[in-house]
């Protein structure tokens, strides 16, 4: 990350909106040729995908110094297997963002297990999800915490920089907010780095990503976080229903969860990819 000399926080460098249709029927999908066509493109684009929502974006334009012209950039897609064709209880939200022309740019997938670790220790629903993006193989895990009984809701992740460097932030709910808005804030400086602000009269639900530091504006990896972030948030009503009522008949011995295999591939170990042969003998 740059030095914070050359940060200017507060106008808006990116616009990132989220904007969830309100059915399946859209123009992006069309029958059985449309998917495998975009199938042929990319092998993320699962065969149980549904385009679910459309990407908007803004960038900076330094002779103006204001965002330019907000063009529509890519689309959404939720794998429905696990979601719309599952069981209440046996779901699992995974979503996935492309770019117009059907390269793959970031996949956000729910941890159950996770999740009911964290509901257990809080003794609440509460959420988590990791996010893989394009340009890197590393997890981000997005992780909801419990601050105190009278704090907003609390989301926290942190990105890795050069030279061992990293940078942590907190997705914090808006008190006086009447819907799904967020600020994010910088750990170092403790700045609202960004925003996500909902916007109402959409049946779909509409989130819009605002990202108020140069530097992270130019950071795929942070935007892309934030954009699953945003479009987790509209299902989790639902995710903390489904783990609530999980969590309960769990414990009264009525019920248990299963994992995914996906999940389970997921919390692997990673060092054998990230470390040389002679290094693991140091860990």
């Amino acid at each position: 990350m740059a030095d914070d000399e050359e940060r200017k926080v507060g106008p808006v460098y990116r616009g990132l909106t989220q904007d969830l249709y309100s059915t399946g029927f859209h123009h992006e999908e069309f029958g059985y040729r449309q998917a495998e066509m975009w199938r042929s493109k990319s092998r993320q684009f699962s065969r149980d995908a549904d385009i679910i929502g459309k990407i908007e974006e803004g960038r900076w334009v330094p002779k103006k110094e204001r965002v330019g012209k907000i063009d529509e950039t890519g689309f959404i897609i939720m794998r429905q297997s696990i979601w719309r064709r599952a069981e209440e209880l046996d779901r699992r939200l995974v979503i996935k963002l492309f770019t117009k022309s059907g390269t793959w740019l970031a996949t956000a997938e729910e941890m159950v297990a996770e999740e009911y670790a964290l509901s257990f220790a809080a003794d609440r629903p509460l959420i988590s999800f990791v996010v893989i993006t394009r340009g890197n193989e590393l997890l981000t895990w997005v992780r909801q915490l419990r601050r105190g009984g009278l704090s907003t809701e609390n989301f926290s992740f942190y990105v890795l920089g050069p030279e061992g460097s990293f940078e942590t932030f907190r997705i914090e709910g808006k008190r006086a907010s009447l819907g799904d808005d967020f600020d994010v804030i910088r750990l170092n400086g403790h700045q609202t780095v960004a925003k996500i602000d909902s916007k109402f009269g959409d049946v779909g639900g509409e989130f819009t990503v605002t990202v108020r530091d140069p530097v992270l504006a130019k950071n795929e990896w942070f935007c892309r976080v934030l954009q699953c972030f945003s479009v987790f948030i509209a299902f989790r009503g639902t995710i903390r229903e489904k783990i609530d009522k999980g969590f309960n008949r769990w414990k009264k011995g009525k019920w248990e969860p299963g994992l995914h295999r996906y999940e389970v591939s997921l919390l692997a170990n990673p060092r054998k990819l990230t470390l040389d042969l002679e290094e693991l003998e140091d860990v």
